[in-house]
């Protein structure tokens, strides 16, 4: 089970974020394209970002759309990321009026009686308990005509360090992060009353000089270990990071791991 106190708190931390969004990139590039090809024949949208983080998601739909033409909702837990959202957004135009930014957990979404035309989520959907439910209730959210895209983490994530655990002695009893299953995800999308439009599965490798270096790029994320149970002990972190160096480098000899990236986009059946 996700603590998501943890999820809260370790995305709150994630105070050079931005710096560090290099997957994060990708699959906004790849969200922003999808929007620009969205078409609708209406004179304003209602857009709904769930997992908003910095309002890196605003800025690619401005690059979308004209600020006057869409309304922007952007959600996340992590209040720490609002307050930067916050400052982002009021530098890059004082005036601006059409973002409302909220916080509060995706799972218990306080926006049920709202209708959106898009709704996209960039790495977020892996930090939930319950992803079926944020189908539903995106479901319930979407206007007839209206799309979801989702970009998420799924298994074969961070595969390196899973086997870097398993390999250490005497720390068999840490319990990972689990990320989704992408073919039972898909499954659940039917049931939520929504068609699958497209689907890409891309991997990408983050590189660094040694495995310390390599966590710490992934603890900037705020990805650390969400699943409540024992943290590590530093002779135990020692000893998995001994095992990565030695097993994991390229052929330029820096130390890597590897991201699953499910890209989705849905609409209504």
């Amino acid at each position: 089970m996700i603590d998501k106190y943890k999820v809260k708190k370790n995305f709150s931390e994630a105070a050079h974020y931005d710096n560090n969004t290099s997957y994060h990139n990708i699959t906004l590039g790849m969200i922003s394209g999808t929007i620009k090809n969205f078409h609708i024949e209406k004179k304003r949208l209602n857009i709904l970002d769930i997992g908003c983080g910095t309002a890196q998601g605003y800025f690619a739909v401005k690059d979308a759309f004209s600020s006057n033409s869409f309304d922007y909702f952007g959600l996340d837990i992590a209040f720490g990321m609002l307050k930067e959202a916050k400052r982002k957004i009021a530098a890059a135009d004082a005036s601006a009026n059409n973002a409302c930014l909220i916080c509060g957990d995706a799972e218990l979404m306080p926006l049920k009686h709202k209708k959106f035309d898009i709704i996209f989520s960039n790495m977020t959907l892996h930090w939930l308990n319950r992803a079926d439910y944020l189908l539903n209730i995106c479901g319930s959210l979407l206007k007839k005509d209206g799309i979801i895209i989702l970009s998420f983490l799924i298994s074969g994530t961070l595969k390196e360090f899973e086997e870097s655990f398993k390999t250490a002695q005497n720390v068999n009893h840490i319990k990972l992060h689990k990320f989704p299953e992408i073919e039972p995800f898909k499954e659940k999308i039917g049931i939520a009353g929504l068609k699958l439009n497209y689907s890409e599965i891309i991997e990408y490798k983050e590189t660094a000089g040694s495995s310390l270096h390599l966590l710490k790029k992934i603890n900037m994320l705020g990805a650390k270990n969400a699943v409540n149970e024992k943290i590590l002990g530093a002779g135990s972190l020692r000893r998995i990071l001994a095992v990565y160096d030695k097993y994991y480098r390229n052929d330029k000899d820096m130390v890597y791991c590897t991201y699953k990236i499910a890209y989705l986009v849905l609409s209504k059946q």
